[in-house]
Formats: C-alpha cells, sequence, structure tokens
C-alpha cells in the first residue's frame, strides 16, 4: 500500500493547468452545440492533444437524433398587446411558421427549494381540472415529468417561468437518448416555451385579473447529425481488460464554460497524467467525451453503452461522471452523488484529496448515468457546488450545473464562471477516485450498504402499504443477502495482500460486478437489461414503490386491485433479484 500511496502522489502532483487553461481559453470563443462545426472544432482541438501524446484513442461519429430550438416568439394579445422575450427547450413540438393561440391558464408550482426538485415531476400543487385546450402557464424548468403531466391533460401549450433575470435552456423530451421502437411514441406532443421571472410575473398578474389571450410560435430542427465523440484507452499493466469509465460532455448550450468546458479540461488533464504514468495503472481507464447530451437527452452516451453493451457488462469495474466541475464559489462537496456500495470509497477519496469531508445521496435520473441497466457501479455527477450558506446569502436558487452558479444553461456560462484553484482541485478528487478503484486489489464495492439501502427501502414501503400487502418475502432475503454478504466480505479480507492476477482475487472481484450486474437494475430501474428507463424520476426499488399508494386507493377498486397485481409481479423481480445475488457469492 506504501507504494500505491506514493505513485497516486506521484499523480497528483503532476498535476497542470497549462492545459486546462488552454481549452477553456479555446472553448470560451465557441458554442458547442451538438451537430454543429464548432462541436467538431472542439473535438479536433482536444483530439489535437492526444495525438501529440500518443494517447490512445478514437474520434467516433454516431448518428444522432437531436433537437435544436432555433428561435421563438410569444406575444399577449388581451387584454393589452405585448411581445415578450422567450425560447423553446429541445424537444417542444415546432410549430414553424404557424402560430398557436389561446387562453393562459396559471397553474401554481413549486420552484425548485434544491437541485433534487429539479428533476421532479411532482411540483404542480393540485388538480386544476379539465385543461384541454387552454395555454398553461406554471413555475420552473421545462423538465420532462411537469411536461409529460400537461401533455396528459391535453393543453395546446405550456409555459415555465424560469426563476431569474435569464431564461435557462433545456430539453424537455422523457427519452433517455436516440428513441428506439419502444420510445419512439413518447416524445411530447405539445410545444412548450420558457420565459423571465419578470415576464412570467407579468402574465400570473394579468391572469389574476382576468381571460388573459397569447399566441405563439415555436421552431425547432429535429434530425439526425454527425457527432464527434472521442473515446479514449488508457491501459492497465495487469488486468487491462478491465476498466473504469470517466467521462464528461462535450457539447453546451451557448459557450457552456461551467457545463462543461471545465469538465473537459479536466478530462483532458487527467488523461495526460494517467497515460504518462501508465505503468503505475493496474488495470484500464478509459475516458469518454460525449455529444448529444444537450441536445439529445445523453444521445452520446446512450449510443456508447448500445454500442459496446457487451463488453461494459463483462468489464467495466465502475463509471464516474465529471460534469460543472472548477466553478467559482465551488467549494463545498456536500451535494455529491454515488450509489450506496461507493459511499464509504468516494468519502474518503475525496478527503484525502482535498482535505475536506463529503455528502451525498442516491443519483437521481439525469446526468448520463446511462449504465444503470447494465448494473454498473456509478459515482460523481455534477462536482464542487457553492456551499448552501454562500447559496442563501447569494440569494441563488437551484440551478443543475455550473457548481450552483446561476449562469447555468444560459448566455452568460462565460469564462469568469471557471475558477482554477477549484478546478485543480477536483481534478485532484477525480484523478485520486479514478486511480484508486482500477488499482486496489479487491474492488472497493461494498453490497452491504446496498442491502442496507434495500432493507430499508422494503421497511419504508411496508410501513405505508400496511396490510394492503405484505413484502415480507421481499425483506427476508434481503436480510438473508446481507448476512451472507458480511460473510463474503469479510473472506475477501483474507486475500487483500495478493496479486491483482491471482485468480481467487480474480474470481472474487468478478463476483463483484456481478453483484453489481443485478442489484442496480432492480434498484434503479423499470426496464430491462440493456435498455433505457425514460428521463423521469426512478425511486428505490421501483417495482415495488406502488405499495405507498395502497392507503389513498378505495379497498377492491379497480385501481386498488390492478395495484397488487402489479405489487406481486415487482415483488417476484425483487426476490428473484436478491436470490441471485446470494448464489453469486455462494
Amino acid at each position: 500500500m506504501k507504494t500505491e500511496k506514493n505513485a497516486e502522489t506521484l499523480l497528483i502532483d503532476e498535476i497542470s493547468m497549462e492545459v486546462p487553461e488552454k481549452i477553456l481559453k479555446k472553448f470560451s470563443t465557441l458554442v458547442r452545440e451538438s451537430g454543429s462545426e464548432d462541436e467538431k472544432i472542439s473535438a479536433h482541438f482536444l483530439a489535437n492533444f492526444l495525438e501529440e501524446w500518443g494517447v490512445t484513442h478514437q474520434v467516433h461519429y454516431p448518428n444522432l437524433y437531436l433537437s435544436i430550438p432555433k428561435k421563438a416568439n410569444l406575444e399577449i394579445i388581451h387584454p393589452i398587446s405585448k411581445v415578450i422575450n422567450a425560447k423553446t427547450p429541445s424537444f417542444s413540438v415546432s410549430t414553424a411558421e404557424e402560430w398557436v393561440s389561446g387562453e393562459v391558464v396559471y397553474i401554481p408550482s413549486k420552484h425548485a427549494s434544491k437541485i433534487s426538485d429539479i428533476f421532479s415531476a411532482s411540483l404542480i400543487e393540485k388538480d386544476y381540472g379539465d385543461l384541454t385546450g387552454k395555454i398553461v402557464i406554471t413555475e420552473g424548468y421545462p423538465m420532462s415529468g411537469k411536461v409529460k403531466e400537461f401533455n396528459d391533460k391535453h393543453v395546446v401549450g405550456a409555459i415555465f417561468i424560469s426563476p431569474g433575470d435569464n431564461i435557462h435552456d433545456g430539453i424537455c423530451t422523457s427519452i433517455w437518448g436516440t428513441p428506439d421502437l419502444d420510445s419512439i411514441d413518447n416524445e411530447p406532443k405539445i410545444p412548450v416555451l420558457a420565459v423571465n421571472k419578470e415576464s412570467g410575473e407579468e402574465i400570473k398578474s394579468l391572469c389574476g385579473k382576468g381571460k388573459v389571450k397569447i399566441k405563439f410560435q415555436t421552431n425547432l430542427d429535429n434530425g439526425w447529425y454527425p457527432c464527434p465523440l472521442i473515446d479514449i484507452f488508457i491501459e492497465g499493466t495487469e488486468e487491462p481488460e478491465k476498466y473504469v469509465l470517466l467521462h464528461g460532455h462535450l457539447d453546451s448550450w451557448t459557450v457552456g464554460i461551467g457545463d462543461n468546458a471545465t469538465g473537459d479540461a479536466a478530462l483532458l488533464e487527467i488523461a495526460r497524467i494517467l497515460y504518462k504514468h501508465r505503468d503505475k495503472l493496474k488495470r484500464s481507464i478509459r475516458i469518454a467525451i460525449w455529444p448529444g447530451h444537450s441536445t439529445g437527452r445523453y444521445a452520446g452516451s446512450t449510443w456508447f453503452a448500445d454500442q459496446n453493451g457487451l463488453d461494459l457488462d463483462k468489464n467495466c469495474i465502475a463509471q464516474v461522471n465529471c460534469d460543472s466541475p472548477g466553478c467559482r464559489w465551488a467549494t463545498s462537496y456536500e451535494n455529491i452523488n454515488w450509489m450506496s456500495e461507493v459511499e464509504a470509497f468516494c468519502k474518503q477519496a475525496i478527503k484525502d484529496a482535498t482535505g475536506q469531508e463529503a455528502s451525498g445521496s442516491r443519483p437521481r435520473r439525469s446526468g448520463d448515468y446511462s449504465f444503470n441497466n447494465i448494473g454498473i457501479t456509478s459515482f460523481y455527477k455534477l462536482s464542487s457546488t457553492i456551499p448552501d450558506e454562500l447559496i442563501k446569502e447569494k440569494n441563488y436558487y437551484p440551478v443543475g450545473g455550473c457548481g450552483g452558479n446561476i449562469e447555468w444553461h444560459t448566455e452568460d456560462d462565460l469564462l469568469y464562471v471557471a475558477d482554477m484553484d477549484i478546478l485543480k482541485k477536483d481534478i485532484r478528487v477525480y484523478l485520486t477516485s479514478v486511480f484508486r478503484i482500477s488499482n486496489e486489489t479487491i474492488h472497493p464495492i461494498n453490497f452491504v450498504k446496498t442491502a442496507d439501502e434495500i432493507i430499508a427501502t422494503i421497511k419504508q414501503y411496508q410501513e405505508e402499504a400496511s396490510d394492503h400487502f405484505r413484502l415480507d418475502l421481499a425483506l427476508e432475503q434481503a436480510i438473508k443477502l446481507r448476512l451472507a454478504l458480511l460473510d463474503f466480505y469479510d473472506q475477501l479480507s483474507e486475500i487483500k495482500e495478493r496479486q491483482v492476477t491471482d485468480p481467487v482475487v480474480k474470481e472474487a472481484n468478478e463476483k463483484i460486478l456481478k453483484l453489481g450486474r443485478v442489484l442496480i437494475p432492480v434498484n434503479y430501474t423499470r426496464t430491462g437489461k440493456f435498455r433505457h428507463d425514460p428521463a423521469l424520476e426512478v425511486p428505490p426499488l421501483p417495482d415495488i414503490e406502488p405499495a405507498k399508494s395502497l392507503k389513498n386507493l378505495p379497498v377492491g377498486s379497480h385501481r386498488y386491485n390492478i395495484t397488487l397485481n402489479h405489487l406481486l409481479r415487482g415483488q417476484n423481480r425483487l426476490v428473484w433479484t436478491l436470490q441471485q445475488a446470494q448464489e453469486i457469492i455462494g
């Protein structure tokens, strides 16, 4: 372990900000919209460094299905006449040159109070009855969950009020990546717009005084675009077929320095260091830089998961997302994402890299987490963030990137959003984490913590379901699995000092990866392996989560009986999975 510590220190001391500074300066002159010439220029700029260093890499050009917003027009036509500045998100229905008009209905919705709320569809406060033929206006970002709610209410359009002076760009489809035959019909069926807070408040005020009519246009280009995807492979020395996948997105809304030029700069510097010291790597590191994140709902990472699904299933140890590191004032590690099985590992890595304590939570359904259905252990997403007390002091509202800076997804996400000292610290976090997880003799992935999460979730759902439905069988198997895992990891402590190539070590590590392949999908997905769940929030153990709703349904009603049937099937899947996990380590 002393040798490993010395190697880790060597890598950390190698960090230089020379290349990251060059990347940020270049990217500050480009608009890296997916499918654009600037995106290609950006990719080639990065690839030129890799070629200069001799780093093994490929630049793929997958054909991705994207939706590129072009313009939106919005006018109040009654009781006043006024032009309102507006944007349209990706995958809104395009009205092209046709105007849509109608009466506006204000539907109050809570603004997000924290980052996790941004992706919630449950912020609409109550049922407002029949909205057929209306245009609704509500607070918040045009996220896919809310758009789907309004879509289902047969409105003719939806307007979302951004929480600040700027209108935040975004995407409103629930389809994850390029669609297939199962998902193609799930594209939004309504035109969607966004306005800033001042304009939204004006329309809301008019609605409170009487009937309001508006007209609008949305214009988008939907189609197939060849986009550059950089795929770097730095081969390890002892078990090269096994690898950690480190990744982030190349494309941006407008200039996008904090989301995600800083991430691209970090990934290139990490690639440089790891390749230079590749003799210190026991297993391989694969670094991918995606297109199609912003206008394709993670189309680049989804393509990669599809193209390399079998290899990922067999060889990927973990996936690590690098998004929005190195932004000004982002000195906190209080909002980090990680799966339960690597929580302790991540906290220790961040502590050792920065001297700071970290706290985190279950990853939500966002951020290029395109590998849950394969069952790959995952950690990190957004990086360091502005501390909560400073957020309050600045009166900032929650955003989904830029370290908490409200320039996120706006034209103001420019060079001043980056902080080179903070970026260097975040590079230390990522470099420490990927080096350790690739080099530990036994993968530092502890599924006892996952079993604890599963047991707690079952107990919570059982408490809410009461005697309407019993989850005893699932709880029994989860407890059995936890006990078996304790024995399994206790035995592993005896072989930690062996070589990575030792057959006993390799067998143990294969069991750890197989545990992830069965436990992660049942905890994070509803659909099958090598598929992609929609970009809608997935609760823990989604197959049995409807148990929470039984207490609110009339006993014996159609919905009640359907829910019982759903839970029976869901518990079967969960129990079978828990038994499979026991067999893996048996």
